[in-house]
């Protein structure tokens, strides 16, 4: 009778200090805070050929700059796990592309378009990088998710936010604001051009955008709270759509805000690209 019950209370021991170490990792997964990431390209470390300009100045950040000025359309592609194509702007001014897949090696190339859709390389080069957390790349702007630290986005959020203490609470009263704010564009969703990238003042003033807009804005109002958040584009059982994947407590959960705004009902999500 002795021994069985020594080994009861052995088992009831283990399984307490098994709940306890669980409970003590969620809080501590709930605990761990980032900060909001900003680009600048410092020019400590570029890389010019072609007229093109890459800086990697602060790659462990989660990004690379690219400028070149030309008539023509250019392209960038980068790739690591995977490989993203994007389009560059033409001015002369630095655009910011993410570095999604992680610590690893990645290739940035660089294409001027020739004729249709024909392309020359203007540069291409190999680059190792370490980011200071594995998130780097979803706590700040990008090409798709342009915005600035004085911005209004930055500011409304900062607002929403104030006083508030937990990840999720910050999660919850942004896209409770994004839902009930704003409106779905059915017009502009018929008749968006390809290589649109959002206007988060223009959706801002207007209070109304497709998709793309509600996720790029979801996610300009919560990197800037520290809160790693990814703009994912894929299929939304047949059409194509964005949403957001937002780290909560150490795990990615997904919010559709238009889904909510418009009404859809959806019933599969297929992941294409994450930026």
């Amino acid at each position: 009778m002795t021994c069985v019950k020594s080994k009861g209370r052995r088992r009831s021991r283990a399984v307490l200090a098994l709940g306890l170490a669980v409970v003590f990792l969620c809080a501590a997964l709930a605990a761990v805070t980032y900060e909001a990431i900003y680009p600048s390209a410092s020019g400590s470390k570029t890389y010019k050929s072609g007229g093109a300009v890459l800086d990697v100045s602060n790659a462990s950040q989660g990004y690379v700059m690219v400028k070149k000025q030309s008539k023509k359309r250019l392209k960038v592609r980068i790739t690591g796990k995977n490989q993203y194509t994007y389009d560059l702007r033409n001015d002369g001014e630095y655009d910011v592309y993410p570095l999604q897949d992680g610590s690893r090696s990645y290739r940035v190339a660089v294409f001027e378009q020739v004729k249709g859709t024909s392309y020359s390389q203007l540069l291409s080069k190999s680059i190792g990088v370490d980011l200071v957390n594995e998130y780097a790349a979803f706590l700040g702007p990008n090409r798709y998710c342009r915005y600035i630290e004085e911005g209004e986005a930055v500011r409304i959020s900062g607002e929403l936010c104030e006083g508030l203490e937990t990840q999720r609470q910050k999660v919850e009263t942004v896209y409770e604001y994004v839902t009930s704010n704003f409106t779905y564009d059915y017009i502009k969703s018929l008749t968006v051009k390809p290589g649109y990238v959002p206007d988060l003042d223009e959706t801002l003033k207007t209070r109304t955008g497709i998709c793309f807009d509600h996720a790029a804005l979801m996610c300009a109002m919560l990197r800037s709270q520290g809160i790693p958040t990814k703009l994912v584009m894929g299929y939304a059982d047949s059409f194509y759509h964005a949403w957001n994947s937002i780290l909560i407590d150490g795990e990615w959960v997904r919010y559709d805000a238009t889904a909510d705004i418009a009404f859809f009902e959806i019933r599969k999500y297929t992941e294409e690209a994450v930026y």
